[in-house]
């Protein structure tokens, strides 16, 4: 009788960590299989809309921003369960917090405005390769749906030489990650040593920031532009270096 006193409750134990669903839940997204939110009902709620959203690509051991939207649905109790395959997850704020290593919400939620946003950070991995991101969400107890798979490519950048090595043209390459929340890369080249001047443009063409403007040896460089303080949208970045003139687009998005 005692050791079936003790069975049960384990198992009950192991039953309310596994369906935990006010205090967060993991191992319920596409990364382990296809059954979702099957203690709450067995099929997907169509209505329920899950997204997530952030850079499509991150250089090695670079930090980047994400969130997963829900909307749809009676936005009364709303859960997450996010995974990854590679790279590390981490929590933004209080909206979410780590269990076995897979974000997921703390208590439940409700819509502010329609929707509930969760904020994490996803920490890529030190080699080249892929990440990909999982998530699932519920909008009440008997409401919920999977995310689209999101892909993150993981690279470095390219066409930038090695320190020692002369450049044989001017360049300006896309910013990295593009779109990108709230730091991004821009790199560029000049062969010969002069002034450089870096700009940071709205896309009315007004002036947001200058980032460089000074004598510059030949050589590679990069640097990094920070946009917390700006709204969401297409900027532009311009190099003038000794009669050499290129610009390009780049998206904030939050």
């Amino acid at each position: 009788m005692k050791n079936f006193c003790l069975i049960t409750i384990v198992l009950f134990s192991f039953s309310a960590s596994l369906f935990g669903y006010p205090g967060g839940v993991s191992g319920y997204t596409k990364k382990t299989g296809n059954n979702g939110c099957y203690c709450h009902t067995s099929s997907t709620t169509s209505s329920v809309i899950v997204s997530i959203k952030g850079p499509v690509s991150l250089q090695p051991s670079q930090i980047g921003d994400y969130t997963v939207t829900v909307s749809g649905g009676a936005g009364t109790a709303v859960g997450v369960d996010i995974a990854a395959v590679g790279g590390t997850l981490q929590t933004s704020d209080a909206n979410l917090k780590t269990m076995n290593s897979e974000l997921t919400h703390p208590s439940k939620r409700v819509f502010s405005g329609g929707q509930y946003v969760f904020k994490f950070k996803l920490t890529a991995p030190s080699i080249t390769g892929k990440v990909t991101l999982y998530a699932t969400a519920c909008s009440k107890k008997s409401q919920w749906n999977f995310a689209s798979n999101f892909d993150v490519a993981i690279e470095s950048v390219t066409g930038i030489n090695e320190a020692n090595t002369t450049p044989a043209s001017f360049q300006l390459s896309q910013n990295y990650p593009n779109p990108f929340n709230p730091t991004t890369t821009m790199a560029y080249q000049i062969p010969s040593e002069g002034l450089v001047t870096l700009n940071v443009y709205d896309i009315l063409g007004n002036e947001i920031t200058t980032l460089v403007n000074e004598r510059k040896a030949k050589g590679s460089y990069t640097v990094v532009f920070d946009a917390s303080n700006l709204a969401n949208g297409m900027y532009l970045y311009q190099l003038k270096a000794e009669g050499y003139v290129s610009t390009k687009k780049m998206i904030f998005l939050k």
